[in-house]
């Protein structure tokens, strides 16, 4: 059963004004891994998917599954994307971010014309590459142009990550515009804990170790609300990941526990931190929730730990090898 969509009031309205009026160039939308970016697109995707003045198509760039469960589209559409990706090799997925821009490109002019378009790229950055994600994106931006020359009523092209080293790629170019969705507030986040029925007396606890992130909650809610085992099980990653730098940075790891800002201080510990995924950039304000600085929940003006938790592993992870 389908858990029920909480919130993105704001950022669901965004996104459809960009849809109504076109937008230029690329949206680039980022944020913290399962802050809940596919869900927000999957529920634009069925706010506009079925209208008749629009042409909706959506890509699950990290499915591993039967190319046309990757694609929503329009029969024609998906016709298409299924004979192009003949061309490609790999996953579902990335067959299909790749192909879905030449499909569009090959529909005639009168299934363009007079239609608000609008793509959707779910989580590019990943099964392209870094290396790809910069001719990827100026690729969209050639489509984007070329729907407005056969009379598209509008275009409107979004791509999603979670990697926030792509976002240090994409800012050198004109033909991105970068924007960020942030895990819920309090209130919302509180109300998806209810609907997935946490205990009462808990919920401000998990608030203050997931920090709104929704993913974490439905993965705490499999552990039968138990903090400490999703603690330990998201240990083994984090200590991984930290292992190869701590002797390195020692010093600057602790200061960046302490405030995760002073990351600016040590540039190739920040490098490493973002591209295992521990912080991430916060551009504020974000398209909707925007965090009010808090170092006690590891969130900074300029960064951010993915969750307060990550911060509560890291200095954890300090503190053993002191022992």
């Amino acid at each position: 059963m389908e858990i029920r969509f909480v919130d993105r009031v704001e950022e669901l309205g965004k996104l459809m004004t960009y849809a109504e009026k076109g937008f230029y160039p690329i949206l680039y939308l980022y944020g913290p891994e399962g802050s809940g970016k596919t869900r927000l697109l999957k529920e634009f995707y069925r706010a506009v998917g079925d209208r008749d003045d629009f042409l909706v198509v959506y890509v699950d760039a990290q499915s591993v599954e039967d190319l046309k469960k990757a694609v929503y589209a329009p029969p024609q559409v998906l016709q298409l994307v299924v004979d192009v990706a003949k061309e490609f090799a790999g996953p579902a997925g990335r067959i299909a971010a790749l192909a879905v821009l030449q499909a569009i490109r090959m529909l005639k002019r009168v299934f363009i014309r007079n239609k608000h378009v609008v793509v959707l790229v779910d989580d590019v950055a990943k099964p392209l590459g870094l290396d790809m994600i910069e001719a990827y994106s100026k690729n969209m931006l050639n489509l984007l142009e070329d729907l407005l020359a056969y009379e598209a009523k509008s275009v409107f092209i979004l791509a999603t990550t979670s990697e926030g080293v792509s976002r240090g790629v994409l800012a050198r170019h004109n033909y991105v515009t970068l924007a960020e969705i942030w895990n819920l507030d309090y209130n919302s986040f509180k109300e998806l804990l209810i609907e997935l029925e946490a205990p009462d007396n808990m919920l401000y606890d998990i608030w203050k170790a997931l920090g709104g992130n929704p993913r974490l909650a439905i993965a705490l809610k499999a552990r039968g609300w138990r903090l400490d085992s999703l603690e330990e099980d998201l240990y083994k990653n984090v200590r991984v990941l930290l292992e190869s730098v701590a002797r390195r940075f020692r010093k600057g790891l602790e200061d960046v526990v302490e405030d995760v800002d002073r990351v600016l201080e040590y540039p190739d510990l920040g490098r490493h931190l973002l591209e295992a995924n521990l912080i991430i950039p916060i551009d504020r304000p974000c398209l909707g929730y925007t965090p009010p600085i808090d170092k006690g929940m590891g969130i900074g003006k300029f960064y951010a730990w993915q969750t307060p938790l990550h911060q509560r592993l890291a200095n954890r992870y300090l503190e053993e090898q002191k022992a």
